[in-house]
């Protein structure tokens, strides 16, 4: 199954290259509308993560349960997610210039190439601050509340199954849209 997504990818492939830029013809509708489910998705996160900032910077400030959750990791938490926003910010910028209809479809591809590029870092970058995170926290919840602790953890996996299973795949095939052809 995987081989014949891979044999169709490279003949469309094939296709693009043997043709000129003014031979292909970018399927606008389809574009456009993969545009602003994306453009959605990234002010969700940006909305996000500034509304847990805003609950976490709460919690720092009224040092609500400072065992098990200390200050310092609120204060890490609010940061990187005001740096998340920002990122999302950034990113829904980048996309929302991009005026499928008008460009020349090698500079489309080049400029949707940039932002999943952005996107893929991002995804890193944040991954391995979350990780930062909870491994500095997951010492705290096992010594302070092993309820928590269990909480924690299933609410992690369940989340990674979930983006994997659900999350990516959707952002994989919008960004396969944003580039379709006729």
């Amino acid at each position: 199954m995987h081989l014949d997504k891979l044999k169709k990818g490279m003949s469309t492939l094939e296709q693009v290259l043997a043709k000129t830029n003014s031979d292909i013809k970018i399927n606008v509708a389809a574009s456009e509308t993969a545009q602003s489910k994306i453009l959605r998705k990234f002010r969700q996160g940006f909305m996000a993560c500034l509304i847990l900032a805003a609950i976490f910077t709460t919690m720092a400030l009224n040092n609500i349960k400072p065992l098990s959750f200390p200050v310092h990791l609120k204060i890490y938490l609010v940061a990187y997610l005001i740096l998340a926003a920002s990122w999302y910010f950034i990113l829904y910028l980048k996309l929302k210039r991009i005026n499928i209809s008008t460009l020349p479809p090698a500079k489309l591809f080049s400029k949707t190439a940039t932002i999943k590029i952005l996107v893929l870092s991002g995804e890193i970058f944040f991954g391995i601050g979350i990780a930062i995170l909870f491994t500095l926290l997951i010492p705290n919840m096992w010594t302070y509340n092993r309820l928590g602790f269990w909480a924690v953890i299933s609410g992690l996996v369940i989340a990674l199954i979930y983006s994997i299973i659900h999350l990516y795949p959707k952002y994989i095939k919008l960004f396969r849209e944003l580039n379709s052809i006729n």
